[in-house]
């Protein structure tokens, strides 16, 4: 390993700091997950960050999301960002090259510009997704886990008009990321996205956003669409699922949430 590629001393601190900070930490899986990745952003001074269990969903490349967890996004971004992963007519331009990695690598750490050239994600396609949520600059960390198409993806965001992130903050951000195996790790949502996967985009998009606490006017207000077709995407999400609310539906997603503690 070359010089280049080591962290600083001072750098090395902070995350034995962070580690140890959130090791210590009570709370559900949940909560210490947003804690370390908040963290993260901090360290590698990030704008925004999320992160997704999922699983491949075919051969368009949406990932068919399981949780969603994020911080630093508005309401307004959470919703486009929803609408913008299951939008298979103008597929965001890097998915294709993440899939091949993924199908390559079992873990990995990638800039937009170590996917996709300049090019391509400035041009017009990718320009309307960048003005849309404000942010200019995204790094992934991915990391594989099993041989069917999941996977547990973060990404870090900067906003329009800040500098990329460097190749020192990606390292420290795959080494976070790697070193705490939990997490990725949630057992309970690795079966639910195997019934995600099967929903339409819009009912993938839709299901997110319940998941974030929106109630179907809300819905229909943030995705542009009618109450009417929203009515009827969360009838279909229930009967998928076999639930008949929002209260049974958190509950399928989350039982178990506070019973996982190390």
């Amino acid at each position: 390993m070359g010089r280049e590629a080591l962290v600083p001393e001072a750098e090395v601190r902070k995350i034995v700091r962070l580690v140890g900070k959130i090791a210590d930490m009570g709370g559900t899986r949940s909560e210490r997950r947003r804690a370390l990745m908040t963290g993260l952003a901090d360290l590698v001074d990030a704008d925004a960050w999320a992160w997704i269990i999922s699983r491949a969903a075919d051969d368009h490349d949406n990932p068919a999301v399981a949780s969603f967890q994020h911080g630093g996004y508005t309401d307004e971004q959470v919703a486009r960002y929803a609408q913008i992963m299951q939008d298979r007519e103008n597929t965001p331009v890097e998915y294709q090259a993440l899939n091949q990695l993924r199908l390559a690598k079992k873990r990995f750490t990638r800039r937009w510009d170590q996917l996709v050239t300049p090019e391509d994600w400035y041009g017009p396609r990718n320009r309307q997704i960048l003005d849309a949520l404000g942010f200019e600059h995204v790094m992934y960390c991915v990391r594989v886990l099993d041989d069917s198409g999941l996977f547990s993806g973060i990404t870090l965001k900067r906003r329009a008009g800040r500098l990329n992130f460097t190749p020192l903050e990606q390292r420290i951000a795959h080494i976070v990321t790697g070193e705490v195996e939990w997490l990725h790790a949630d057992e309970n949502l690795y079966q639910v996205t195997r019934q995600v996967h099967p929903l339409p985009p819009s009912q993938r998009t839709v299901l997110m956003l319940l998941m974030e606490g929106n109630n179907k006017p809300k819905i229909a207000e943030k995705l542009g669409c009618s109450y009417n077709t929203v009515k009827d995407h969360v009838k279909a999400i229930y009967a998928h699922f076999n639930v008949h609310s929002v209260a049974e539906l958190f509950h399928h997603f989350r039982a178990g949430d506070g019973l996982d503690l190390e």
